[in-house]
């Protein structure tokens, strides 16, 4: 493992490793923020090289083997299973190498999602390439506009028409075809922010509206650590991971009658919408409950399918992942973008993990012709993930 960071940030080791990071590590970890994995920086310290070598490769015989460090980190992150990577050791060395320098002396800018995948907006390398699409446009007309203005000149000498040396300031910039280029100029901006604003309706990233309970994840997630699924009860058996109901709350709330964040104005709410009666421990009778009034934050258009049970059965995919770390949440947000290039960026990246998963053992010969032709790696867009039927009607 390097003990020091990459010198030169377009050298050829630390474009190998960032390669090899953004291909096999970006979807789960960064480097300098919790994501469904832990935070990079410094791992190389932490750890030594060969336990490194042998968590990445498979971090689940090391969890087997009883290994402290290993057991440590699976407890941590709640049994997440860190999926087996087919890197070698000189492979994984590029990666760390690539992780010290962004930790030391970082090189790639940080740029805000782009309306073609992530989330909404414009991209900092669109900027750019429309900048430099600019620069040359304008001195092919420079160039050429010297070049006629000179073979003009040219023309009128021969037919003895005194011309001067230099044509005025405002010929030269005030012309027809110095409108005609900042015509094709608009024209070429006012499509780029046509087409990403476009693709960026619907989406809601970052989205957090104010609901009628202030519900704390970070409470209920975090620190009681109560199961996403005990509340979300739809998510691993149908489509949809269904808003708790408030019977829901009352299994905890019927003793929880005041909160450590906003003591009992809250649950009060909770208890005014099912009419039970806190004093004498009991519901009101002939009672009619009042529906809380929850606003939906992730929203798919209609033409679009997607399946909880999917992918939290079968594709064994943690709610972080899409929803970010919400046990940190105390008001929760839209985390990702949920865009079409957002879902087939990780179904290309995220492979599939066939031990003891029923649901593909009806596959299995022909997974193991896969795993040949992928060298013992299968992802979600080798068995179909990336077909329009998946997820469109």
């Amino acid at each position: 493992m390097p003990q020091s960071s990459f010198a030169q940030c377009d050298s050829e080791p630390y474009q190998k490793g960032k390669t090899i990071f953004m291909a096999q590590c970006a979807s789960c970890h960064a480097i300098n923020k919790k994501m469904t994995g832990p935070a990079l920086a410094g791992v190389y310290d932490k750890y030594s090289s060969e336990w490194l070598y042998k968590w990445i490769k498979n971090s689940q015989a090391l969890v087997k083997e009883g290994d402290p460090d290993a057991i440590k980190v699976f407890n941590e992150y709640n049994g997440s299973i860190m999926p087996a990577q087919n890197l070698s050791n000189a492979d994984i060395d590029l990666v760390l190498g690539y992780i010290q320098t962004e930790t030391d002396t970082p090189c790639t800018p940080v740029v805000a999602d782009t309306a073609d995948g992530s989330g909404g907006g414009t991209s900092q390398s669109m900027l750019i390439f429309l900048g430099i699409i600019t620069a040359i446009l304008f001195f092919i007309f420079f160039a050429m506009n010297r070049l006629t203005g000179e073979l003009g000149r040219m023309v009128k000498e021969k037919m003895g028409i005194l011309v001067p040396e230099t044509a005025p300031l405002e010929k030269r910039f005030f012309n027809k075809k110095m409108g005609a280029l900042l015509s094709i100029l608009a024209l070429i901006v006012l499509g780029y922010y046509t087409v990403g604003s476009a693709t960026a309706l619907g989406r809601q990233k970052g989205y957090q509206p104010k609901q009628p309970i202030k519900f704390s994840h970070q409470l209920h997630a975090g620190v009681h650590e109560i199961e996403c699924q005990y509340c979300h009860s739809g998510a691993g058996k149908g489509k949809s991971a269904v808003i708790p109901s408030a019977n829901v709350c009352m299994n905890c709330h019927k003793a929880v009658s005041e909160g450590p964040k906003y003591g009992t104005a809250e649950i009060a709410k909770i208890y005014d919408a099912v009419g039970w009666d806190a004093e004498n421990q009991k519901y009101k009778e002939n009672y009619v409950e009042k529906p809380i009034e929850w606003i939906r934050i992730h929203n798919l258009p209609d033409h679009v399918y997607f399946s909880h049970a999917q992918h939290v059965n079968a594709g064994g995919v943690e709610c972080q992942t899409c929803h970010g770390e919400i046990q940190e949440m105390e008001v929760v947000e839209q985390h990702s973008s949920l865009g079409m290039g957002w879902c087939i960026n990780c179904h290309r990246q995220t492979e599939v993990n066939f031990k003891g998963n029923d649901y593909y053992n009806v596959y299995e010969e022909f997974h193991k012709d896969l795993k040949n032709d992928k060298i013992n790696k299968v992802t979600v867009e080798d068995i179909g993930g990336l077909e329009c039927q998946k997820c469109h009607y």
